[in-house]
């Protein structure tokens, strides 16, 4: 279900001045607008901080300054009540106007403090987060893939004319393998290394990269290498961000802009992406560089979220960590994804921060992660909450099928007779029919959506069905789809009134129907398969050619190994 928030948008006010929208979403009824300057820092400190060299009291200096300028009494005041009113943590969004944007990069916002309380730390602050308003409607991100393994990818460049000071990615992926097999996921966690030290292979170039993009589908990118801020030569249009990958045969750096990067995550989502600003101690004349690596690497990762791309939460570094720090962030991070919270990328950031901190509080690594987020997206593996199965190799086989039937469908013209549309449906069915053959000689449980067909404007009815037999007291998860489309009703259907469950749907949000089925007695009771509920959708004028549906963040008590799989609405040529 949706996390609490304390949204601030950032937009463009009266002269040199911003305007910020406050609002508390589940939380106190705070909702109220404030104006600030343009925020201005002394650049040198800004500099200091990025190298990962800042002193104590310059950082406390810094760290006062950011909270004078933003929060002043009514924004604390404001914090203050939503704390207050919290009965859970919480998440901060941040979520600037892209007309300010160039205002607000180097504001360190993971330094603000609230009274004498860091505010990333705050026991009722589960994260900052800086995310986007969507101001046009378009489709849903790429749905994750719907069970084990979890697949991590480890990409070092360490190019020789930089310095060659990041350090080995080996000894990272060792200690993740021991955290999988200390959690008993040692069959279902695989790690893979890009990384041209000893025992790893050859150099890491970028097309190399997006060879191993292409082999498998990975949930989380972990890059230790430099950044960098490129001038895309034209006036008036500021520098691109940049990964600095290896050249076969040369010791130059080969720099990937960060909207080719986006292209090829768009085209082969990795949801989840960290970029550790890892390097060893560096030289004089490399210490000089460190300031403008680490604006390219921060400037990279909210690129893959500002734009469209496959990637649904991105972490960049504000400022270089030690190697220890990022051992330390790493390790943290990943046992609290796979064990402490299973699939809870913010409470995974938080738990990184939280390692750090206990270490050391300066220089402050633990405030170096950024934790950006695709617009209303929670940044969860739902299937890491369930129980490892077998993993059939068939299941993503498949849904490249249907995805590339969805879009054949699509371009067949709504005139075409039902006979002649026959062929593309009966494909459809037949690959649909294996996966759930194959879900239900693993014992699984399977949630999903119909597949329908629409025309622009239509109103449908969506039928969430459940395909097996179990005993449950509660079930909750959520359907996602475009926020272009409109919500109408939603009600529950024949398995649920046979199973005596009362349901309770949330259609207050934007591209989501929450829901909730719980037993009145509290007691499990049978739930057979059938459709659980139905929603009636409709269409705007103005569509894509598919609209994809995802059933996703699903809970049954008792637990048990649930699978929620995605489908589509499918908007055929006029």
């Amino acid at each position: 279900m949706r996390n609490p928030e304390f949204v601030v948008d950032i937009e463009p006010g009266g002269g040199s001045h911003l305007r910020l929208c406050v609002h508390a979403f589940h939380l106190a009824p705070i909702d109220d607008e404030l104006e600030r300057p343009f925020p201005s820092f002394p650049p040198a400190e800004l500099d200091e901080l990025r190298s990962g060299y800042g002193s104590e009291q310059m950082i406390e200096s810094l760290a006062e300054q950011v909270t004078g300028w933003l929060l002043q009494s009514d924004l604390r005041g404001h914090l203050g009540t939503a704390v207050n009113a919290a009965t859970q943590p919480f998440r901060i969004v941040f979520r600037p106007h892209p007309a300010v944007l160039p205002y607000l990069h180097d504001v360190p916002f993971e330094l603000l403090k609230l009274d004498a309380d860091r505010l990333a730390l705050h026991p009722f602050v589960r994260g900052i987060v800086h995310s986007y308003k969507r101001h046009r409607g378009v489709a849903a991100p790429q749905a994750l893939r719907w069970s084990w393994p979890f697949r991590v990818l480890l990409v070092r460049t360490n190019p020789k004319d930089l310095g060659g000071d990041v350090p080995p990615v080996l000894p990272i992926r060792d200690r993740i393998v021991a955290i999988a097999r200390g959690c008993g996921l040692a069959d279902v966690v695989e790690v893979t290394v890009l990384s041209s030290e000893a025992g790893a292979g050859g150099p890491v170039t970028y097309d190399a990269f997006r060879a191993e993009l292409r082999k498998a589908r990975y949930d989380l990118l972990v890059y230790l290498g430099h950044g960098d801020l490129q001038e895309v030569g034209f006036e008036g249009f500021p520098p691109i961000g940049v990964l600095l990958f290896e050249l076969d045969g040369s010791d130059f750096a080969n720099p990937i802009r960060a909207d080719q990067l986006r292209s090829e995550l768009l085209n082969r989502p990795v949801p989840v992406v960290v970029l550790a600003g890892c390097m060893t101690a560096a030289g004089e004349a490399l210490r000089e560089r460190l300031p403008q690596w680490m604006r390219g690497n921060q400037n990279v990762a909210h690129s893959l979220i500002h734009g469209e791309s496959g990637v649904q939460c991105a972490i960049g570094m504000r400022h270089r960590l030690e190697v220890a720090d990022a051992e330390r962030f790493l390790q943290a991070f990943v046992l609290s994804l796979l064990k402490q919270s299973p699939g809870d990328v913010e409470r995974a950031v938080r738990a990184g921060r939280e390692e750090m901190f206990a270490q050391k509080p300066y220089p402050p690594s633990w405030s170096s992660p950024v934790l950006f987020r695709a617009a209303n997206v929670e940044p969860l593996f739902d299937f890491l909450c369930t129980a490892p199965t077998a993993f059939d190799p068939l299941d993503e086989h498949d849904q490249a099928l249907r995805e590339k039937a969805w879009k054949a469908r699509s371009e067949l013209p709504a005139t075409l007779s039902p006979e002649a549309r026959h062929f593309s449906s009966f494909l459809l069915d037949t690959v649909e029919s294996a996966f759930l053959d194959r879900r239900r000689q693993a014992g699984a449980t399977l949630v999903w959506p119909a597949r329908n067909e629409a025309k622009p404007g239509d109103t449908v009815k969506v039928s969430v069905q459940h395909m097996g037999s179990v005993s449950v007291s509660r079930l909750e998860g959520r359907l996602s789809f475009a926020e272009a489309i409109t919500v109408r009703a939603a009600r529950p259907a024949s398995a649920l009134k046979v199973a005596g469950l009362r349901a309770f749907f949330a259609l207050d949000q934007p591209g989501e129907v929450r829901f909730v089925a719980s037993s009145p007695s509290g007691e499990p009771v049978t739930l057979g398969a059938g459709p659980l509920f139905e929603v009636d959708l409709t269409l705007p004028g103005v569509f894509p050619a598919v609209y994809e549906l995802r059933v996703d963040a699903l809970a049954f008590e008792p637990r048990l190994f649930v699978c929620g799989w995605n489908n589509a609405i499918v908007v055929p040529l006029p």
